[in-house]
């Protein structure tokens, strides 16, 4: 015969149990006077009474109870899961109070009178903190620290936790001490409470026995907030009043260092329980619920046409639901019709309507006179209006406290129920929100008002919202619908990532991991969003932080399993579908211990089981019930469940597949030489692809790797390999010029000399030079562009002797010396060889005919080459897409549009423009794509025929300060004369001066003159613009100088136009022609153009 005991092992828990006999709202009231299936078979009705339940609740609970007892023998038991007291990880907020002058009290009293003291402090404070839902953690003396979360999270525990602090105040106050011969004592405390992540768990020591282990800073925190707080006063930290200042109103931040804390933390007085003023409503962004809206939109037309209608609307928290109803309110529903907003909540799920209580308070003010409220309710007579105003005071009774009286309790549901209808020629919507949080009360006055307007033919539409599919709100509605929410389809879901994102660019493997992990859940798609637009997120974060109120719903799921527990903690741990076999490795349990848990996990809704090719696959309901679950699994826990899954998924084919997935394992089980040696496989892998995040990452795990390894040559050697290419992802993604790319180049050079390496020296080098010519420190780049060389000379180094004269090329570019440039660029690309030198391409971050190409083609385009500058142009970029390297082709893209925008060339830019910010947002190559968005878009304003707008200029402006952001050492002379171009246009000579100042100050900080013509040439332009001609003749004349100084012959014809424009004659025009002659050869650009049209037009032509 099974025993009560037995039960409590039965399957289905507390809430399990009330869902399967339709009251699962009764939970959170069950659990707060410790009530669980253990204790469940032994209530009889007076206990139930005394619950304060309903006749029609107590027979349901029953008769559950009943038939629970006798199924007990029909079950085996389930099998062992971790105990109760393992320590876990998990969100709580923690309670800290303290007497307020103890130390003098038990001064005064004695002994036994000081016990009488405490006792009653004790008693009223486990009664208050039990009622809400906490856990007394831990006593000493008149220290009680009270945990909300755990071992069970309720709903909006931290709200709980703040209004028990209040409750547990207010009662002491109310209840002094009474002791023979001396006035009562009042007893005050100090409180203080913060919220955070605790590992908790009970643990057994020989010497104390049980006890709790609670370590965090939230511990800390809250203990420290308890000594500043004032006498009956409560602190909190911004957590905590992050949760909940929806629903309690505080004092404004205060700034304050506490003791044994590193930094100053904001601190916040309670100020009442109150609801705070409403802020501005958030923005609804609906994507993706066409059809649902549809069917709110029927149902309202329906519902004034004297249909009326009920509609419940479920699904996981996040997904939408309010969002749903909200759009339907304001696009559908007319400001004439009435609307009524119910709102239930966890902590009055057994306050008897306090949902509309709560409403007609808000609806009439605090202090609303009979009369108004009779009038809202549509009765005139004065017993009602006394009744109402009876009613009334329910929302103000504590949450659990309010009744009504029997005799009372028909009389107000049909006025309620009379208040709902309204007038017949006044259409209403009622909307209730948390509606698997509404008591009995609420729901038969909703069931009530649904079946009376079905028979007057009302205009009425009911919608209760709820996160449980099984709500059930009215019973025997023929026009009664429900509407389930599926997640988002990845087409609306990335539309509102987009939004969230605020138009940041983001490589597609970081969208795809952001998808993942929100499963279509709008909330987590703004939670990741905002988070990793404020660089709160890791782009490939392996787990994320969910919201809280999607981590109360799955942690509430979680504390309700007796079985499963190791299993789910398995594949959290594994992070995707699992074949039944791989679980059995890891778990290594009795497969009926395991097929037992798995059953429990499916009944929990956490899971799902598919068969694929005649195997079994387990896999979560939902990415953030894995997130949830891998949040509170402890360190040593985890770990240890790390590498069992690496040590199974090393025995078959991951380590030739899927590199990646093994060194993620093994760096979590801290077996650091494999976390490194498939990490740098990994890295490589995706470095080669050009897949930059994912590169990045794993090159930064295996660097982290390699740094908690004994130093050897060997393990120095896999250090160099990940630096190395760290600094090709750092170049590739963020810039050569960054900080960072130079201390990895420095690191890598360090490591190659310590190891012998030659090849990589060399490789550091070339990246030490690029960062100097970036940075725009051309006399730094030739140093370490000839010591390349000479390094590369000396270990008869064809590659870097190749590499070599490139970089000495393109110093001499940007110096203006475009003789020496072109020498070098020339024989530098002539050496290419595509099977020899296209790893270099990974190696460095892009291939070296492409940036040779690019840089030939500009230096050629300068000095009047202008065929051939085109040609190379198409080449850089042809080529790297034939190499399929997506950041040679970003750049080759860049460089094309740069210079193209200095040429005036029209369309075409925009178009290779656009695949450039394509190839860019795809892989996360920030300079890239500023400057595909930069440069073409400011060169169709140079040749449009009016004038910029103000819209067209602030957009400009933007893009200025992207590519700035991006890219601000070199090319500035460049960039401010292409400005300058689109100032004059517009007529803002002003900001046309201030962009040629700066390109002058960039010429003379950097010695970056190879288009200092085109500056000298606008400054004249902007002198004209000024009525000065003189000045203009002459700055032109001084242009041509510095033009044919500094080889620019493309330059000095654009200057010979600029003269002969302003004078046409034939000493003019005969400048334009031999300005023309000196062209090596000619395209059909903008300048060409110009040049032919003054030939032609001028005199004695």
């Amino acid at each position: 015969m099974k025993t009560n005991g037995d039960l409590a092992q039965r399957p289905g828990q507390l809430l399990e149990f009330l869902s399967g006999i339709g009251l699962p709202h009764l939970r959170d009231r069950l659990t707060a006077e410790d009530i669980d299936m253990s204790v469940l078979p032994l209530l009889v009705d007076d206990d139930l009474k005394e619950l304060g339940f309903s006749l029609g609740v107590r027979k349901r609970l029953l008769k559950g109870i009943r038939a629970l007892g006798a199924a007990a023998g029909k079950d085996a038991p389930w099998p062992d899961a971790p105990g109760a007291g393992d320590v876990q990880l998990r969100r709580l907020s923690v309670l800290f109070c303290d007497m307020v002058g103890s130390t003098r009290l038990g001064e005064e009293l004695d002994i036994d009178r000081m016990q009488v003291v405490l006792q009653h402090y004790y008693d009223i404070a486990d009664r208050i903190v039990r009622r809400h839902g906490g856990h007394l953690a831990m006593s000493q003396g008149d220290g009680l620290v009270f945990l909300f979360g755990y071992p069970r999270v309720l709903e909006g525990f931290a709200e709980r936790c703040v209004v028990a602090a209040h409750d547990l105040q207010g009662a002491l106050i109310r209840s002094p001490v009474a002791l023979a011969g001396r006035d009562p004592i009042r007893i005050a405390t100090r409180i203080g409470i913060a919220t955070g992540q605790a590992a908790v768990g009970v643990k057994h020591n020989d010497t104390s026995g049980d006890h709790t282990h609670l370590v965090g800073p939230a511990v800390n925190r809250a203990a420290r907030l308890q000594a500043v707080a004032r006498p009956n006063g409560i602190v909190v930290d911004r957590k905590t009043r992050e949760l909940t200042e929806t629903s309690l109103s505080y004092s404004e931040p205060e700034s304050v260092s506490l003791k044994g804390l590193a930094e100053p933390v904001d601190l916040y007085h309670v100020v009442s329980l109150n609801r705070v003023a409403a802020t501005a409503a958030k923005p609804i962004h609906l994507v993706g619920r066409d059809a649902e809206s549809a069917v709110l939109g029927d149902l309202w037309r329906r519902g004034r046409q004297g249909h009326p209608a009920t509609l419940t609307i479920h699904g996981d928290t996040g997904i939408g639901k309010s969002a749903l109803v909200q759009s339907f309110m304001a696009t559908e529903v007319d400001p004439s019709a009435r609307v009524i907003n119910l709102v239930a909540t966890a902590m009055a799920a057994q306050s008897p309507l306090r949902p509309v209580a709560n409403t007609l308070a808000k609806l009439t003010g605090p202090d609303a006179a009979q009369t108004t409220l009779a009038a809202l309710l549509n009765h005139a007579p004065p017993e009602v209006a006394e009744r109402a105003a009876q009613f009334l005071e329910i929302a103000a009774a504590p949450d659990g406290d309010a009744s009504i009286a029997a005799s009372d309790r028909e009389a107000t549901l049909e006025l309620l129920t009379g208040w709902i209808l309204g007038r017949a020629d006044r259409p209403t919507v009622v909307v209730l929100e948390n509606a698997q949080w509404a008591d009995d009360s609420t729901r038969e006055l909703l069931d009530r008002a649904a079946a009376r307007a079905q028979a007057e033919k009302a205009s009425l539409l009911m919608i209760a919202i709820t996160r449980d599919d099984d709500t059930a709100i009215w019973t025997g509605q023929g026009a009664h619908q429900t509407l389930s929410l599926p997640p988002l389809a990845e087409a609306p879901a990335n539309l509102l990532l987009d939004r969230f994102l605020g138009g940041a660019p983001v490589p597609k493997s970081v969208r795809e991991n952001i998808l993942h992990h929100s499963g279509g859940n709008p909330l987590m798609l703004e939670t990741l969003g905002h988070a990793l637009r404020e660089h709160r997120l890791s782009e490939l974060a392996d787990v994320v932080e969910v919201p809280h109120t999607i981590y109360e719903s799955v942690a509430q799921r979680l504390d309700s399993l007796q079985s499963g527990r190791g299993v789910i903690e398995a594949l959290a741990v594994l992070g995707t579908s699992a074949h039944r076999d791989l679980l059995d490795q890891i778990v290594q349990s009795d497969n009926r211990d395991i097929d037992r848990a798995l059953t429990a996990l499916d009944r929990a809704r956490l899971t799902e089981r598919r068969t694929i090719h005649g195997r079994e696959v387990i896999a979560f309901r939902h990415q953030a019930y894995r997130d949830v679950i891998y949040e509170q699994i402890a360190g040593p826990v985890r770990e240890r469940l790390h590498l069992d899954t690496y040590r199974a998924l090393a025995q078959g084919d991951a380590p030739e597949t899927r590199p990646d997935i093994l060194a993620r394992h093994a760096l979590a089980g801290q077996d650091w030489a494999d976390a490194a040696r498939h990490a740098l496989d990994a890295g490589a892998g995706y470095l080669k692809r050009s897949a930059l995040p994912e590169a990045g990452h794993y090159l930064e795990m295996a660097a982290a790797a390699c740094e908690r390894l004994p130093s050897s040559e060997a393990i120095n050697r896999d250090r160099l390999r990940a630096i190395t290419g760290l600094a090709a992802v750092e170049r590739s993604r963020f810039g050569i010029a960054t900080d960072r790319s130079a201390e990895l180049g420095q690191h890598a050079v360090a490591l190659a000399r310590e190891v012998g390496d030659a090849k990589a020296e060399l490789l550091a080098l070339n990246g030490l030079y690029s960062h100097a010519l970036v940075r725009a420190d051309y006399p730094r780049a030739e140093n370490h562009a000839q010591a390349l060389s000479k390094a590369a000379k000396t270990s008869g180094d064809d590659t870097f002797l190749m590499i070599g004269a490139r970089a000495t090329g393109a110093v001499a570019l940007h110096r203006g010396d475009q003789t020496t440039a072109q020498r070098n660029l020339d024989w530098a690309l002539g050496q290419y060889d595509r099977e020899a030198h296209l790893p270099l391409a990974h190696a460095h971050g892009y291939d070296h005919a492409e940036i040779c190409a690019a840089l030939l083609a500009m230096s050629l385009w300068i000095s009047g080459d202008l065929r051939r500058a085109c040609q190379l142009g198409a080449f850089a970029i042809d080529h790297a897409r034939e190499i399929d390297h997506a950041h040679s082709l970003a750049q080759a893209i860049s460089f094309r549009v740069m210079w193209g925008a200095l040429a005036r060339h029209g369309p075409d830019l925009t178009d290779i423009a656009a695949e450039a910010v394509e190839v860019s947002e795809k892989h996360g190559i920030r300079v890239m794509r500023s400057a595909g968005r930069l440069f073409a878009y400011a060169s169709q304003l140079c040749l449009h025929p009016d004038r910029p707008t103000a819209a067209e200029m602030a957009e400009l402006t933007s893009r200025v300060a992207e590519f700035r952001t991006a890219n601000p050492f070199n090319y500035v002379p460049l960039l401010k004369t292409v400005l300058a171009e689109v100032y004059l246009r517009a007529d803002d000579l002003h900001a046309a001066q201030a962009a040629l100042a700066g390109a002058m100050q960039a010429e003379t900080r950097t010695g970056e003159i190879w288009t200092s013509s085109e500056v000298m040439r606008l400054r004249a332009r902007l002198a004209a613009a000024d009525g000065d001609d003189a000045g203009a003749l002459r700055l032109r004349r001084e242009a041509l100088d510095v033009a044919r100084r500094t080889q620019a012959a493309t330059i000095a014809l654009r200057i010979a136009c600029d003269i002969a424009e302003a004078d046409l004659c034939p000493r003019t025009v005969a400048g334009v022609r031999d300005a023309f002659a000196e062209l090596v050869s000619r395209d059909e650009g903008w300048d060409v153009r110009r040049a032919k049209a003054i030939l032609q037009a001028g005199p004695g032509t």
